[in-house]
């Protein structure tokens, strides 16, 4: 399982990794890292099963490097994923052939790694506002950026009854770069919760994650 990109700040840490691993592979040890074992039964398609498999793997061992020990990983009824008997939060996306988890210390986290598919152009008024696709200007960069945005936010937030377009809105798509964050809103109840995003760009792919 090699190690792509890692990033260790104050509060979390974040891993990419290359999956190239046969599911047999983490087999092994998977009462170890999965407190859900289970969930992997209800999974048919291979490369989704091993891209589970790697996800919690490597969820445990970054929950291991902060603290010492990890109990494994669960999903809860939405299918958001925790670290049994801790207070770390983690965050899991996977696109062929990367997986990546952010663990948090403390807060609630999103994390989304997206591959720059041209479909975005057509799909864009789908989970953009008006506002969002004029800054966008059908960008592909900016597109995938967006996307994997909401997408964080959604899986930080950690239920289901989001709409992208009415719940989470973007700013500063006009001005992507090869990394840096843009601002966001979370509008849930006339409560609004103002969240950065950071993203970075590496091959075809960009890493969009909640700080």
């Amino acid at each position: 399982m090699p190690l792509f990109k890692k990033l260790i700040e104050e509060n979390f840490i974040l891993a990419v990794w290359h999956l190239t691993e046969s599911e047999e592979f983490f087999l092994v040890d998977k009462g170890k890292f999965s407190a859900s074992p289970e969930k992997l039964d209800e999974i048919k398609v291979e490369q989704r099963r091993r891209e589970w498999l790697c996800s919690r793997h490597l969820g445990w061992s970054i929950a291991k490097e902060i603290e010492g020990k990890c109990d494994g990983v669960w999903s809860d009824s939405y299918n958001k994923p925790h670290i049994k008997n801790s207070e770390l939060q983690i965050s899991i996306s996977h696109a062929k052939p990367y997986v990546a988890v952010l663990v948090h210390k403390h807060n609630s986290c999103g994390v989304d790694i997206e591959e720059k598919k041209n479909k975005l152009i057509r799909l864009a008024p789908k989970f953009l506002t008006q506002y969002e696709l004029g800054q966008t200007n059908s960008n592909i960069d900016a597109l995938a950026i967006a996307w994997g945005a909401k997408e964080a936010i959604y899986k930080m937030y950690g239920r289901k009854q989001l709409i992208f377009k009415e719940n989470i809105f973007l700013h500063k798509l006009d001005s992507i770069q090869q990394c840096g964050h843009i601002k966001s809103e979370l509008k849930v109840n006339n409560i609004v919760t103002n969240i950065d995003i950071k993203y970075k760009q590496f091959e075809n792919h960009v890493l969009v994650f909640t700080g």
